[in-house]
């Protein structure tokens, strides 16, 4: 992993290194150390919200996205482009990228069309996350959702380059990284026994796990607290605050604090959370600010253990804002 030379140190503390570059890039270090014998870096970009429609779009007319088109103004018209092509430039010696979710915007042939030309295009072996936008005609507008969720997840699914559900990919031999997607704190049967699986082989090979999903999931741990804006590491979007992450529902975190997990879902979360020993760390987005916190977890033989959680804000603010990670 290339050194950055910093114009301007914002955080340093265990939670790692938060800064923004000479061309005002922001960064945020972190530093995994499990006693691997050799570096991967893994470079982490979320919430890009690739935003745009193209000349189908606009003949097609679909009055839910037309809509969209007129009230989302947010980068409109592909702005965030610019920032995506900043954070690559800082990421051009990664092991391994990841894109955790909301990477387009809104579901349109020209986000379509963007994460054709601008990720899968330039960077065939990312790992990319989908997150509620992806899902999502209606942003901002006025008219209702004509396609039920279950035929945009299917358009989504049709278009990307690896399942959306569940991928995992083994870098330099020593670390697995998993990407699940977790819509609405869901997970299903087929995701539980990928991972039930992969953590078979992780621990038979002797990699560790890095877990990448678009939101956040719960702590169940006592010393934190509903999170306000004031606990950021670096403050962004405040719109989704005061936020529990202790105790909500199990694979999302939900102010209310109420239990609406399905089976599959919380047998996902707990292979997570108790085996420790093989999973290092997960990777989040979603809450456009940069927030750490320690997930009370477990060991495979039972002895009390964390795992910590690092939640990266928008890359699209800024001239880009991205997650640096190095496990050693």
């Amino acid at each position: 992993m290339k050194n950055l030379t910093c114009s301007n140190l914002l955080h340093d503390g265990k939670e790692g290194k938060l800064y923004i570059t000479e061309n005002g890039v922001y960064v945020w270090d972190v530093t995994i150390d499990v006693g691997l014998g050799d570096e991967v870096f893994i470079g982490h970009i979320s919430d890009i919200h690739l935003n745009y429609c193209n000349e189908q779009d606009m003949k097609e007319a679909n009055p839910v996205l037309m809509s969209t088109y007129e009230n989302r103004k947010w980068l409109a018209n592909a702005a965030s482009v610019p920032h995506l092509h900043n954070c690559l430039s800082v990421l051009d010696d990664a092991d391994q990228l990841v894109f955790n979710g909301d990477t387009m915007d809104f579901l349109s042939h020209g986000t379509m069309e963007l994460m054709q030309r601008e990720v899968w295009d330039k960077i065939p072996d990312v790992i990319a996350t989908v997150g509620g936008h992806e899902i999502s005609v209606r942003m901002q507008g006025k008219v209702a959702e004509e396609l039920s969720r279950d035929e945009r997840i299917k358009i989504v699914g049709d278009f990307w380059k690896h399942d959306i559900f569940y991928v995992s990919k083994v870098v330099k031999e020593k670390v697995m990284v998993v990407g699940f997607f977790n819509d609405k704190g869901m997970c299903n049967e087929k995701q539980v026994d990928r991972l039930k699986a992969d953590i078979e082989t992780a621990r038979k090979n002797g990699y560790i796990i890095l877990g990448f999903a678009h939101e956040p999931i719960r702590t169940n741990n006592p010393e934190e607290v509903n999170f306000t804006e004031d606990m950021a590491l670096l403050k962004g979007d405040t719109s989704s605050f005061p936020e529990n992450f202790r105790d909500g529902i199990i694979c999302r975190m939900n102010a209310l604090g109420a239990d609406g997990c399905d089976e599959s879902s919380k047998e996902f979360y707990n292979l997570l959370v108790n085996n420790a020993d093989v999973v290092k760390g997960f990777f989040a987005g979603h809450h456009h600010n940069n927030i750490y916190t320690e997930i009370v977890a477990k060991t495979s033989d039972g002895k009390s253990s964390i795992i910590p959680q690092y939640i990266h804000t928008a890359s699209a603010y800024n001239k880009g804002s991205l997650m640096r990670i190095l496990i050693k």
